[in-house]
């Protein structure tokens, strides 16, 4: 049996890419809704770093392979499954010898499953429109390698080119820019071409009944024509918020901004792809109060689009950082309290997430050992928001403007490359000891404040406790309080339960995750007190529905089943899927789900 080289960067691969490794690779692909699979072929551009590579690695997952060349020359191959959790090999033979410098062209002919793990292909009737089929993939972390034959790593960054033909009812876009669109009678070509090198789980395909409209100079939105209107609304603000974060954060490098509201099924808020960020329908609400989501999505062009996390263990340096940045922007385009509420919720989500995991558990810190587990094994709000408190608390040692020269710093210095968390400390004592003008006393104060040990790679809450407690959310959580004091007095209110309809979003959940938390000492009647006055089940908040819904069907108050089997059905989006799934298993009201 050949013998597999195991990466040093990324243990999420089977890509030999200390040896040879993609630059560029050119997919020619049709779209085939028949067999819900796309055919054609992968060409690599490939750059040769060892001498004597007598094979390739590309990582696959359900990919049928039909043929490979080298150079034009027919190669053999064969496919093993070393690690299940994370797909098969191609090993391919080179047959020709290499030497250390060259590029090689590798070009393999293959089709994809059904059911690879990247894909949604939709119905009709799955769709808004409900005439014409759709598509879209989902390759974040390592599910690119059942769109095409890669080596499915963020350790290495590639540009890329597509043709994608498909029928020519439909529109076809990716997360790179179009270049060409040209028909062939029931068929269409699209072209397209990223330049700017990513890594390769930020290759992204949408199919479907799109149209695009443009919300200024360098953002738009795309979405299905009856969904529009609602859409572009909901969405309007695009353009202050991407020049918000660009104020904050520096040069934006990937030209345009566009969202795509995908069909209801897509499983998460948002996802960053550069040039298509994909984000769930649930973020139109009619009141613009998920547009968070979008501006979470563009903090990523800077921190995991342009500085990337060089694998799936060092995830927090994608995350952390951009929720450290959206809540700076939250805190300009609204208050620093608006910014701390989200930080509260955020520590309360963290919490809950490390119990599950356990405390001491590797997931619960922000630098999780997966020994070659599936990266998805280990996904929670750890590296989110413990990995936020961190940048938060080093923040506080050198002050606000310090830090956000830091931020630029780190992207500059760092720019276009995948990185550890040593290489992050590193650039953070180099600008403390460089940057910042100090004398050698004042540099040792704020480098030994920092456990690097302790915050990054041990399982515990954060070393420094955050409060990120507000007068605003203080009295959300007592009006939650008051309404349990109440009990069975429907009578009895708090005195200032009106200012729940003037609440943002999150202080809203505020107050229902107060609930959350004294579940033990709600009745039926307090719920019905609640409802009364607040109309929680008629609103139309998806953070709102996910928690109120979760503790009436609890409780089996009855006027949420309908409203909550209609959301459930509506939507797949997994954040609010999981929790009133979970309360119906434990009420035993199965018939609800159906």
């Amino acid at each position: 049996m050949t013998v597999i080289t195991q990466p040093v960067a990324d243990n999420s691969t089977f890509g030999n890419i200390d040896q040879i490794a993609t630059t560029h690779v050119h997919l020619n692909l049709t779209a085939n809704f028949d067999t819900s699979s796309l055919e054609g072929w992968a060409y690599h551009t490939m750059m040769v770093y060892e001498e004597g590579v007598t094979q390739i690695q590309f990582d696959i997952w359900d990919l049928t392979i039909e043929e490979v060349k080298v150079d034009y020359y027919t190669a053999s191959y064969s496919i093993q499954t070393p690690n299940p959790e994370i797909g098969q090999v191609l090993i391919v033979i080179l047959p020709i010898t290499v030497h250390g410098g060259e590029e090689v062209a590798v070009s393999i002919k293959y089709s994809t499953s059904p059911t690879g793990q990247a894909f949604s292909w939709l119905t009709p009737a799955q769709t808004a429109g409900g005439q014409l089929p759709y598509m879209f993939t989902q390759c974040e972390d390592i599910n690119c390698r059942s769109v095409a034959p890669l080596q499915d790593t963020p350790a290495i960054r590639i540009t890329y080119s597509a043709y994608v033909y498909a029928p020519s009812s439909l529109v076809v876009k990716m997360s790179a820019n179009d270049t060409a669109t040209t028909v062939f009678g029931d068929q269409t070509r699209f072209d397209f071409e990223c330049t700017i090198p990513i890594p390769c789980y930020l290759i992204a395909m949408a199919i479907g009944d799109l149209e695009y409209k443009s919300l200024g100079e360098r953002v738009g939105v795309i979405t299905e024509p009856s969904q529009m209107d609602a859409v572009a609304w909901e969405l309007e603000e695009m353009g202050t918020i991407l020049d918000a974060v660009e104020a904050y954060a520096g040069p934006y490098i990937w030209g345009t901004y566009t969202i795509i509201v995908l069909p209801p099924s897509f499983p998460m808020g948002g996802m960053e792809n550069p040039l298509l960020t994909f984000a769930s329908p649930t973020i139109i609400t009619g009141d613009r109060s998920q547009v968070y989501v979008a501006t979470h999505e563009m903090a990523h062009s800077w921190t995991g689009n342009q500085v990337t996390c060089q694998n799936w263990e060092n995830f927090w340096l994608n995350e952390g950082w951009t929720v450290f940045i959206e809540r700076k922007v939250s805190s300009t385009l609204h208050d620093l309290d608006f910014a701390k509420t989200e930080a509260l919720l955020g520590n309360s989500s963290l919490y809950d997430d490390m119990v599950d995991n356990g405390l001491t558990d590797t997931f619960s810190s922000i630098h999780p050992v997966l020994q070659g587990r599936n990266p998805d094994s280990s996904f929670s709000e750890v590296p989110y928001e413990k990995g936020f408190q961190f940048l938060n608390y080093l923040e506080t040692l050198v002050g606000e403007d310090n830090f956000k020269q830091f931020l630029r710093t780190y992207i500059s210095q760092n720019s276009l490359t995948s990185i550890t968390s040593l290489d992050f400390r590193y650039s953070w004592e180099y600008f403390v000891e460089r940057e910042m003008g100090l004398d050698p006393e004042g540099v040792n104060n704020i480098l030994g404040q920092v456990d690097f040990e302790e915050w990054v790679n041990v399982a515990s809450l954060a070393p420094v406790t955050p409060d990120f407690n507000t007068p605003e959310s203080d009295e959300s959580a007592q009006m939650a309080l008051d309404f349990i004091a109440c009990g069975a007095d429907t009578s009895c209110f708090p005195a200032n339960y009106e200012d729940y309809k003037t609440y943002y979003s999150n202080l809203k959940v505020v107050f229902h995750i107060t609930l959350l938390a004294n579940f033990d000492q709600l009745t039926l009647p307090i719920l019905e007190n609640i409802d009364a006055k607040l109309d929680c089940t008629g609103d139309r908040d998806p953070e709102v529905k996910q928690r109120w819904y979760h503790i009436g069907l609890q409780l089996t108050y009855s006027p949420v089943y309908d409203p909550a089997h209609e959301w459930i059905s509506s939507m797949g989006r997994s954040k609010y899927l999981n929790p009133v799934y979970q309360a119906l298993q434990d009420s035993g009201q199965h018939d609800l789900a159906v």
